[in-house]
């Protein structure tokens, strides 16, 4: 079984950056960290290398070692290692839960993206994101722009794979 972030929620922020983690997504990161010592919280990755983007990147921990086998697999010196193993290794902060279901948001994290007394947290997947509830909604959620390119009466569920190979020409 896979396991899944789902759905979005504005939490408050203190002035200490203590944030509450949506239930659901703490069941997920306690499921996905089971390797952990005994009497320890579940872990996050907080991943803040790539500036580009307006949030932070969350990875449970098996979710992140899923991410360390691809990298595993590029030899030594290749260019894409190099920069996958900053983003993956260097700019991360692994954080614990602590026994309230919180997160220490550092202020330099916090800073970075913009969040102030809120945070977003919004799924994606495999993945969560942690934003400012300020980030325009076109940049935070692409959904809205894709449904405005889609023909009327075009269902979304047509824009995923299809299990059927496709015929050979």
């Amino acid at each position: 079984m896979t396991l899944r972030f789902r759905g979005n929620s504005t939490h408050k922020v203190d002035g200490k950056g203590r944030v509450s983690i949506p239930a659901d997504f703490r069941r997920v990161l306690d499921a996905a960290d089971p390797d952990r010592e005994p009497g320890t919280n579940a872990r996050v990755h907080v991943l803040y290398g790539d500036t580009r983007n307006p949030w932070l990147t969350c990875y449970s921990v098996a979710a992140l070692a899923e991410e360390d086998a691809k990298i595993e697999r590029l030899p030594d010196g290749h260019p894409d290692r190099e920069v996958l193993e900053d983003y993956f290794y260097t700019f991360v902060e692994t954080l614990s839960i602590d026994d309230s279901g919180r997160l220490v948001l550092p202020r330099a994290l916090r800073d970075q993206v913009g969040i102030g007394d809120e945070a977003v947290f919004a799924s994606k997947g495999r993945t969560f994101r942690i934003l400012s509830p300020q980030v325009p909604e076109v940049a935070a959620n692409p959904l809205k722009t894709r449904l405005g390119e889609l023909p009327e009466g075009f269902s979304i569920t047509r824009l995923l794979p299809s299990d059927t190979p496709p015929a050979a020409s």
